[in-house]
């Protein structure tokens, strides 16, 4: 193991383009890890129009964005965070 990340929910979700792995949790939290050593890059609240949402399906699409099904059935595109 070259490294290991503990949250306190159960991830949904997750993918990776080889920087960075994206993570969804079923608390509604996204999250993105270093993929050399776990370190958090940043991370957020998933929210459609200032409502909370959960993830249960995440894909990195080309440039970073981030495709993201969510719960109660939308599809999100999301561009990449800093």
């Amino acid at each position: 193991m070259q490294w290991q990340y503990r949250a306190d929910h159960p991830a949904t979700a997750l993918d990776t383009d080889g920087d960075t792995v994206y993570v969804a949790y079923n608390s509604g939290a996204l999250i993105a890890l270093d993929a050399n050593d776990g370190s958090v890059r940043w991370h957020t609240e998933l929210k459609v129009d200032g409502a909370p949402t959960t993830a249960l399906s995440l894909a990195v699409a080309p440039q970073g964005h981030l495709l993201i099904g969510t719960v109660d059935g939308r599809i999100l595109e999301c561009p990449p965070r800093p």
